[in-house]
């Protein structure tokens, strides 16, 4: 049973540093672009009412996966 935390431990240190690197990298090309390259959304097209819609519930539901365990144990 302790190979297999162990195991489990690796691979969440693995995928989680993955993770950092790929946001990085994200932000990094993100900076490094030219301004004539990024598009400017329009203001209040519906395309970006669904994008601030799914950032919101994107938001509510990693709160509630940290809040919700930590009310739990009280």
């Amino acid at each position: 049973m302790k190979k297999r935390n162990l195991f489990v431990r690796i691979t969440a240190i693995v995928l989680c540093a993955l993770m950092v690197i790929s946001v990085f990298s994200a932000a990094i090309y993100a900076f490094a672009a030219d301004v004539s390259v990024a598009p400017s959304p329009e203001t209040g097209s519906p395309d970006n009412t669904w994008l601030i819609l799914i950032a919101v519930v994107a938001i509510l539901a990693i709160a509630t996966c940290v809040i919700l365990p930590r009310m739990k144990k009280k």
